[in-house]
């Protein structure tokens, strides 16, 4: 038992149990080249694999423009900060692996800005393709930074842009970091902003122009030409309203409740109005959207009600204002009829209402 256990795990043996002839035994020594050619034939075939397969060919390196940059210049800036300006922007060219940056020997004898001709003559002398031309103006407590690319060959404006700064010489790295990109991806500079070039300007909220609010009292007419009703009953309201005046148009809020004789209306409108002058007196257009729950001599009903208006707005220039409008409502509501009064039955015709609405406002 223990010996056949022996045979089992040799692995000699286990090549041996394959032969066709269970009696004739297989000397240990002739299964070795077998094993040689075995190990031969796999190591060609992983070989031919590899031979196979596409070789990875390096990508060519990226080209880079040769840009000459000139000293920038400036108005009320002190020369310290021009130079780092200089330096600051010899960085971030280099920075954006798009630019191979030379300078002139020596620098303009001006201290001006570079003209055109000026600027592409340098470019040709430093074998440059364009030339980089950066100028910052200072006033008050801010600065503007102008960045332009001019072509060596025709001295034309490749690009152009600028930005203004108001966080002083702290944010002269952002500002021209930002000029760089928006000239490498060829997109104006409030176009290429990213999360580390944001400008203490921008993070500011934007400046509004203060629209004149007023509060007022409204009392109006409903004129239903068409209710539930079997008659004509006008319905009087009277609300509150507050008035937006943003001097190309206006705009309402306005919080209503009336009634007479079977009538009944409470509602919330939001109205927005056209003015046609910008004087004291003017006329306006507009409409108002109405939820409202009505009863117009029927069973009443509630939803949305639409008003075309048209109106006149006198004291506009004037803390004391006064309104009048006109408008014609429609329901996009239906409202049952009355109930029989002989029967008591409920009525099961239903009328979508709409008719006239006459308002008078003061401020």
């Amino acid at each position: 038992m223990q010996a056949a256990f022996l045979r089992a795990s040799n692995p000699v043996y286990l090549l041996q149990s394959n032969s066709p002839d269970m009696n004739t035994r297989t000397n240990p020594m002739k299964s070795a080249p077998r094993l040689a050619r075995l190990s031969f034939v796999m190591a060609a075939s992983v070989v031919g694999l590899v031979a196979a397969s596409p070789v990875a060919v390096a990508a060519p390196p990226v080209r880079l423009q040769v840009v000459a940059v000139l000293p920038p210049t400036g108005d009320n800036v002190a020369p310290d900060l021009l130079r780092a300006a200089r330096d600051i922007l010899k960085d971030h060219l280099q920075r954006s692996g798009s630019y191979t940056v030379v300078e002139p020997a020596t620098p303009p004898p001006s201290a001006d800005e570079p003209t055109a001709t000026q600027a592409a003559a340098a470019a040709t002398a430093l074998s440059a393709e364009a030339t980089i031309v950066l100028r910052v103006t200072h006033f008050g407590n801010s600065a503007r930074m102008r960045l332009t690319e001019y072509s060596a060959g025709s001295a034309q404006v490749v690009y152009w842009d600028s930005i203004l700064i108001n966080g002083g010489p702290d944010e002269m790295d952002v500002a021209i970091q930002r000029l760089v990109h928006g000239m490498q991806i060829g997109k104006p500079v409030r176009e290429s902003a990213e999360l580390e070039t944001v400008t203490d300007r921008e993070m500011r909220q934007l400046n509004r122009r203060e629209a004149n609010k007023s509060f007022g009292v409204h009392l109006f007419t409903l004129l239903p030409t068409r209710s539930a009703g079997s008659s004509f009953t006008a319905a009087p309201a009277g609300g509150i309203f507050w008035l937006y005046d943003a001097r190309s148009w206006m705009a309402d809020i306005a919080v209503d409740i009336g009634g007479h004789s079977g009538t009944f209306l409470i509602d919330a409108s939001i109205g927005g109005y056209y003015p046609f002058l910008r004087e004291d007196f003017t006329p306006y257009v507009g409409g108002v959207v109405r939820w409202s729950e009505m009863q117009l001599g029927g069973a009443g009903a509630s939803g949305l009600s639409f008003q075309p208006t048209v109106g006149v707005l006198l004291g506009r220039l004037s803390s004391v204002q006064m309104r009048a409008e006109a408008g014609y409502f429609f329901n996009t509501f239906a409202e049952l009829g009355p109930s029989d009064p002989t029967t008591g039955t409920l009525s099961t015709q239903s009328t979508y209402g709409q008719g006239f609405v006459d308002r008078k406002s003061v401020v």
